[in-house]
């Protein structure tokens, strides 16, 4: 019997699905950037590379909080959409997966988003680099 390949890792997919219900319960219509940065690091996968940058634990959180309540629209039961930068990010992370021929983890998520000119997570990321980098190297031993 053959085993299908791994698009994406348990860690990765359960983030974007903690995203997207977090999306949900504050009435986003789109999961953003911001909504999987600020479930990475909810849900203690940066804790490593935050302390390593000396970071606090909240850093992305206090920076994301009011610009993620600010998205909240009046209309119940609107379908919820993935945002285009956040597919832009997606698409890019599963690009650098495919070139690591490995499944979709968080560094890739992260390093996607990075790439995102017009996003406040990917340039809280471009100005700390170090946070990929911190998880690169954790996440590799």
């Amino acid at each position: 019997m053959h085993n299908p390949v791994r698009t994406i890792t348990p860690s990765a997919f359960e983030v974007l699905k903690k995203a997207q219900q977090d999306a949900e319960v504050y009435m986003n219509p789109y999961v953003t950037p911001e909504h999987v940065l600020f479930q990475m690091e909810e849900s203690g996968i940066l804790r490593h590379s935050l302390e390593m940058a000396s970071l606090s634990q909240v850093y992305f959180r206090e920076r994301l909080g009011l610009f993620l309540s600010m998205l909240a629209c009046d209309e119940h039961g609107q379908q919820l959409e993935v945002s285009s930068i956040l597919g832009r990010a997606l698409e890019a992370a599963a690009d650098i997966a495919a070139s690591d021929l490995c499944p979709v983890d968080i560094p890739h998520l992260l390093i996607g988003i990075s790439e995102q000119a017009d996003s406040l997570a990917g340039y809280l990321l471009r100005k700390n680099p170090e946070v990929i980098n911190g998880f690169r190297v954790n996440s590799s031993s």
